[in-house]
């Protein structure tokens, strides 16, 4: 199998390729392009970048002796020409796709390729409890948090007594976003009738103390490790969510000082050169809630577009000028 050699537009010295859901339907797909790609294009461009949506099934790896080669809708790939953009989607409608996905950025980063999200960072990022875990730092506060599998729902009210949680409570799926699945439950039987139908549909939830209505949702854009903007978010009243879509209000601002320095710390423990990390804030404190890598596309500007694709192609020229690299270890 040989195949086309990739050609680069003039102006244009290295590929992008923006591994998008096969999934999306016609009209997530115009949306996504008419609010998202437009903006990102412009900004890959003006680091030389090509920017291309393609999706897993565009993606063929053979291996031999000599090494892998990567096509990409038929076309032969370099490392020195292309890099991948590995955001994992784990909203319902992209579930099963899941296992495909993650597999296929451990391919191409196994074949030397770079990747914006290796797949053990996707993992952490779409699971809140492990979002939590892996980066979390001393004297940064967090909710108490418990995580579980919910079909055997008869399993779990044991398990909830010895935690004596404290209700009102938050009940969220672990690796959904943008407010999708967020409750309050007041009560255990509210929260036993949550359990109960999220075990029929087979989801994993976390559950949290709820701060109230009057809880902000602070979300700081890190760039390089540093603190560059932030957006506050606040529900729309009547909901557990600060989501926009749900009638919620954001605003663009920068962070107080004490937030950055937060921030900073958490976005040095996970160190990819763009990241978003969220914390809640109520009554004069903050509690570190979770880390997302792709946040902010639609909504943070075209300047914060313009500096993550700086940052996307620092790390491919680094990534190039360090040379072969084995990439993962097992001993």
């Amino acid at each position: 199998m040989t195949g086309r050699t990739l050609q680069l537009p003039e102006g244009r010295d290295v590929v992008l390729f923006w591994i998008q859901s096969e999934r999306d339907t016609p009209a997530q797909a115009e949306v996504y392009e008419r609010q998202v790609v437009g903006r990102c294009r412009a900004a890959a461009s003006a680091y030389r970048m090509d920017l291309r949506l393609v999706t897993v099934d565009e993606i063929v790896v053979a291996q031999r002796d000599s090494g892998a080669r990567v096509w990409v809708s038929g076309e032969l790939v370099a490392p020195a020409t292309a890099f991948f953009h590995t955001k994992l989607v784990s909203w319902p409608a992209y579930r099963s796709d899941m296992l495909r996905h993650l597999t296929t950025y451990g391919v191409l980063e196994g074949a030397g390729f770079c990747v914006t999200v290796p797949p053990l960072h996707n993992i952490v990022s779409n699971d809140k409890l492990v979002s939590l875990l892996a980066s979390q730092q001393p004297g940064i506060r967090t909710l108490p948090t418990v995580r579980l599998c919910t079909r055997e729902v008869a399993a779990h009210p044991l398990v909830l007594d010895d935690w004596s949680l404290d209700f009102p409570v938050i009940v969220k799926p672990a690796s959904w976003g943008s407010g999708m699945g967020v409750l309050v439950a007041r009560s255990k039987p509210e929260l036993a009738s949550v359990l109960q139908l999220a075990g029929a549909a087979e989801l994993t939830l976390v559950i949290q103390p709820w701060l109230g209505p009057g809880t902000v949702d602070w979300r700081v854009y890190c760039v390089q490790g540093e603190p560059y903007t932030a957006m506050t978010r606040c529900a729309a009243p009547g909901r557990a969510a600060a989501n926009v879509r749900l009638g919620g209000q954001a605003e663009i601002t920068a962070p107080p000082p004490p937030l950055a320095a937060l921030a900073r710390r958490v976005a040095a423990s996970v160190g990819l050169p763009y990241v978003c990390v969220d914390f809640l804030a109520a009554g004069g404190d903050f509690w570190f809630s979770e880390i997302e890598v792709d946040g902010g596309t639609a909504t943070g500007g075209a300047k914060l577009t313009e500096v993550r694709f700086g940052a996307y192609r620092q790390l491919f020229d680094s990534f190039v000028a360090a040379g072969p690299v084995k990439r993962w270890r097992y001993a």
